[in-house]
């Protein structure tokens, strides 16, 4: 469960920051798994790109380099678990 969230993950900001298509698409997809109450992780997500694994990776690096997206601990599994950062926060 995300308990990070409160009301709709996704924020219109993304959209004016000269990111590509890969990286918007996946931060919509982890707006829509947070919103989902999962745990957004590389498992979570996976599962629903589109892509291939290595550009997947190489997106979420670039969200975190953003600050988009931030590392919020571990799952049991030892998988990184993501939290979404608040906007204002973004680079």
């Amino acid at each position: 469960m995300n308990s990070n969230s409160v009301g709709p993950a996704m924020k219109q900001k993304i959209f004016s920051m000269n990111l590509g298509v890969e990286a918007v698409s996946l931060y919509l997809l982890c707006c829509a798994v947070a919103d989902a109450g999962a745990a957004i992780t590389l498992t979570t997500l996976q599962g629903k790109w589109n892509g291939n694994r290595t550009t997947l990776e190489l997106e979420l690096r670039r969200l975190e380099s953003r600050n988009i997206l931030g590392k919020d601990g571990e799952d049991s599994q030892g998988e990184p678990v993501y939290r979404m950062m608040d906007e204002k926060k973004w680079r």
